[in-house]
């Protein structure tokens, strides 16, 4: 746990926020990679874009955290902007909020969902560090000989409820299952079908993954299944069927183009 990195003056420079933007800037630098050879018109547009939806993805983020807490009847949850946040739900408020966007920029938004689910993986991977050395997203308690399990220092919130208890590093799981996906969509990127394969891939990897990494994370109040599980199902159930429907879409095209078939738009 490393919450603050320096300070200046009375100023408390926070990690999780300085990875928070190395996570940006990552996703960013990963974004230029995939589209530089693309016409200057489609760049400009694509980092339009980028810069647009951050809007939504933001709101979003922190909207779905205070509901969540809310549901889970925590005091602990405020309404400003800066503070933690809802990967989930941001990706939700965005995915909506694209579609209007790509049509004023006149882009393809699946072609553009695929670019980001890079960049969302990739920053997904900083975040959750973030979120490790900030000490919250923490897990329960696992046997001592656990070798991953990690120890928090009685100043932070986990060490006041688990003094001298090991605890399942879940941001670092969460962090390791962002950078699995990204180097998985990397490879995988050169054999894609169809513009859309990548975001669904994507977001049914992390749905899986969240879904069962939540069994290990600490809730102060225990549910049956947590806000952020509920979340992952509808988002992965979501991913399959728009992922199946996708693909018979394309295999239908490519049927017509055999046939000699028009397609009216």
């Amino acid at each position: 746990m490393f919450p603050f990195l320096f300070t200046i003056g009375n100023f408390y420079v926070m990690t999780y926020y300085v990875m928070v933007f190395i996570g940006i800037l990552a996703g960013l630098l990963v974004l230029y990679f995939n589209i530089k050879n693309s016409e200057q018109t489609k760049q400009l547009k694509i980092f339009i874009f980028s810069i647009v939806i951050f809007i939504p993805f933001i709101l979003g983020s922190r909207i779905g955290y205070t509901i969540e807490c809310f549901i889970s009847n925590k005091n602990i949850c405020s309404l400003s902007i800066i503070g933690p946040c809802s990967l989930l739900w941001g990706m939700f408020f965005s995915v909506i909020s694209a579609f209007f966007i790509a049509k004023l920029l006149n882009l393809i938004v699946w072609e553009i969902a695929d670019l980001f689910a890079l960049s969302i993986s990739i920053g997904g991977f900083f975040t959750r560090l973030g979120c490790f050395f900030n000490g919250c997203c923490f897990g329960i308690p696992c046997n001592e000989n656990f070798p991953f399990g990690i120890y928090y220092p009685y100043t932070s919130y986990a060490g006041k409820l688990f003094e001298n208890i090991p605890v399942h590093p879940t941001q670092i799981y969460l962090s390791l299952t962002w950078l699995v996906i990204f180097i998985f969509l990397t490879i995988y990127k050169k054999y894609q079908k169809f513009h859309g394969e990548l975001f669904f891939i994507m977001t049914f990897l992390f749905s899986l993954s969240n879904f069962f990494i939540e069994f290990l994370r600490f809730h102060e109040i225990k549910h049956f299944l947590s806000t952020a599980q509920i979340l992952s199902i509808i988002a992965g159930i979501i991913s399959i069927f728009a992922y199946i429907l996708f693909v018979k879409f394309n295999l239908f095209l490519i049927s017509q183009k055999k046939n000699g078939g028009n397609l009216t738009k």
